[in-house]
């Protein structure tokens, strides 16, 4: 009998696996490129150069010894310099008052945003109870950097007299130094100090020290006369109008808008469309 022969069938293939899941050199290449990609873009992307922030603050004041008499009222420039790398704000505040004043800081200006490397003004009235050489410190401070700060003493002989009070009509002697409000640029004085003092100012502005009358001042520019004017004042009008009410003696400062200064259209003058900041100190009725 024929042995049976068994039919054989047919082997399983054989599949090739990932050992331990192991990545092929080609995956591993793959993913090597992509990462190269990522951290090129990033590294692109960082600046070589990332600028370095830096905060500083400088102030002055226009003028820092005031004279006035007891009770009586005064008011200083204060100029905020920006001396740091990037625009900031600076608050204003009263660091001590060893004199007993009132001092308020001009409403708005309590803090004040200053770009870099430029310099804004701002109005301290002080009122001084007492009599004698008084003083009293402000402090400028960065929000930006709390402890980056300066502080200033500002001084009131207090043991003058006030004369006459300036009535509507008068004719008035002044001392004042005028600067613009946006800048704190000086453009006008007949103050010696102030003159030859390195505070910024134009080119423009020229070396004179004689007194400036103000003929007829609070009238109107026309001349209409009434029982205290006869003639028309011959000043602009914002600073026209602070030197009626003030006394003889009295230093007081003025912010002007340009509708009330040399008008708002720039063409006009050189002065157009500036507000302007006045300090003013009458010498006497005339």
């Amino acid at each position: 009998m024929a042995p049976r022969r068994i039919r054989k069938g047919k082997k399983p293939e054989r599949t090739a696996t990932l050992q331990g899941g192991r990545p092929t050199v080609a995956l591993a290449l793959g993913a090597l490129m992509i990462v190269s990609v990522f951290a090129g873009v990033v590294l692109f992307l960082i600046p070589e150069d990332a600028p370095t922030i830096t905060y500083g603050v400088e102030a002055e004041f226009l003028q820092e010894t005031i004279v006035t008499g007891q009770g009586g009222q005064s008011d200083f420039v204060l100029v905020v310099h920006n001396t740091g790398s990037h625009g900031d704000s600076f608050d204003v505040a009263v660091q001590s008052n060893d004199g007993g004043f009132d001092i308020a800081v001009e409403a708005g200006f309590e803090s004040v945003d200053v770009a870099s490397g430029k310099q804004l003004p701002l109005l301290v009235h002080v009122t001084s109870p007492n009599a004698g050489l008084l003083y009293a410190t402000l402090r400028v401070s960065s929000q930006g950097d709390p402890a980056t700060s300066t502080s200033l003493r500002l001084y009131v002989n207090a043991s003058g007299e006030f004369g006459n009070t300036t009535q509507r009509g008068d004719s008035v002697d002044v001392w004042y130094a005028g600067i613009q409000a946006s800048d704190g640029i000086l453009f006008d004085t007949n103050i010696e100090s102030i003159f030859e003092s390195d505070y910024p100012r134009k080119g423009s502005a020229s070396e004179h020290y004689d007194l400036l009358t103000a003929p007829n001042v609070g009238c109107e520019a026309t001349g209409v006369p009434d029982d205290n004017c006869q003639d028309g004042r011959q000043m602009i009008p914002g600073f026209d109008n602070k030197l009626v009410g003030m006394r003889e003696g009295q230093t007081l400062a003025v912010r002007i808008p340009a509708q009330d200064a040399y008008g708002t259209n720039p063409e006009s003058h050189a002065l157009g469309g500036q507000d302007l900041i006045f300090f003013i100190t009458l010498a006497a009725i005339v």
